[in-house]
């Protein structure tokens, strides 16, 4: 990954009140380069400054440091050691585990714990970090989400797309989806590799028209623009395969493609982190932030409210700003009131959320909310 030059945009939420009436989130995260649309500082700024207004928690305002890390692991650590000698009681980051994992650990003297509201990845929960918190389920979960699906539409055929460039969510969730369709009686026909910032699908395009078979759906894991040029043109090459993906699909960008003509989204459908469909509480959310002047431009960036949740939820139940009370509140906690969905909770998972997983598609262009609940069927030999 290349370096991005740092680029310091701190926001701070609060006026300027003293350091004990304040509580410190540090988000060392991508606020350029290709996994800015992935990172969640808007919606933390948003949800922050919605609770400021109303008087912050117990008297204590929110004050959200910000500063870009770009896709580099050591600006992200340099970071979170700027931030926790700032006094932060949570931090977020590059919503990797290359850069997770190495973070978690500089915090883990300070008594400090990552919450990434958006992460995915499995190895953040094989026991190597324990001061890590997901606001989401594993990829897994979103896999065998979007399996059920498909098998529901009669798809028996895929082709699995892979890349290790993304870590395990895009070189293993498409290999949790094929597990499950095969467990309920379709065909593995393909597995093919890509790169991310690919613009030209001919290679894996011209390899699915060699297969000599009908394929009913083609499954990626993968991030935009590539997947909007994917769809276009295996809709060109005339392939007639429902594209399903996981939630690197869930970004504005994608619905913009349909804009000309609304058909090419119908067969497009994937899981994801929260309903982000019209009447979603997300968008809902987006809406109120552009009311107060604060542009939250998709999920992503709107699953930056869960954190601060999170945190003033905690404060609030132990009346404590310890961040190591913090994150026992969090983690033995029934239920935790988000954004994204109505509650999550760590109690028996530990670090990732327990909840449900949406699946999105679209109908004449507009997003619609397919199903929305916990898979009974996700595959096992992933923790």
């Amino acid at each position: 990954m290349k370096k991005t030059l740092i680029a310091l945009t701190c926001l701070a939420m609060a006026g300027p009140a003293m350091a004990d009436d304040t509580i410190k989130i540090g988000l060392g995260v991508p606020m350029t380069g290709d996994y800015a649309p992935y990172a969640e500082w808007q919606g933390a700024r948003c949800m922050a400054k919605m609770i400021n207004d109303k008087g912050g928690v117990d008297g204590k305002m929110i004050e959200v440091l910000t500063q870009d890390s770009g896709a580099d692991t050591q600006t992200a650590i340099s970071l979170a050691q700027k931030f926790l000698d700032e006094g932060v009681v949570m931090l977020g980051t590059i919503p990797f585990s290359d850069t997770m994992i190495p973070v978690a650990q500089v915090a883990n003297s300070y008594g400090v714990s990552i919450f990434q509201p958006q992460s995915t990845q499995v190895e953040m929960h094989a026991g190597i970090v324990d001061n890590f918190f997901t606001g989401v389920s594993p990829d897994p979960f979103t896999a065998t989400a979007a399996a059920n699906h498909a098998l529901s539409l009669g798809v028996k055929n895929v082709v699995l797309m892979t890349s290790d460039e993304g870590g395990s969510w895009s070189a293993r969730t498409p290999l949790w989806f094929g597990e499950v369709i095969e467990a309920g009686g379709g065909k593995i026909l393909s597995k093919m590799n890509f790169s991310f910032g690919t613009s030209d699908w001919s290679p894996q395009i011209a390899e699915m028209k060699a297969l000599g078979e009908q394929i009913d759906g083609i499954y990626i894991s993968s991030i935009m623009p590539d997947i909007a040029v994917l769809v276009r043109q295996l809709k060109s090459a005339g392939i007639d395969a429902y594209v399903i993906g996981s939630d690197g699909f869930d970004d504005p960008s994608l619905d913009a493609i349909g804009s000309e003509d609304a058909s090419i989204l119908d067969k497009v459908f994937f899981g994801t982190l929260a309903p982000s469909h019209a009447e979603s509480a997300v968008v809902k959310f987006m809406a109120d932030c552009k009311a107060m002047g604060i542009d939250v431009p998709g999920l992503f960036p709107a699953t930056g409210a869960d954190t601060v949740m999170a945190v003033a939820w905690a404060v609030e139940q132990s009346g404590s700003t310890d961040p190591s009370t913090i994150a026992d509140t969090i983690r033995n906690a029934d239920s935790i009131p988000v954004l994204t969905v109505d509650s999550i909770s760590f109690k028996e998972t530990r670090t990732f959320a327990q909840r449900t997983i949406p699946v999105i598609g679209y109908k004449n262009g507009k997003r619609v909310l397919i199903s929305n609940e916990i898979p009974k069927n996700t595959p096992t030999d992933w923790n």
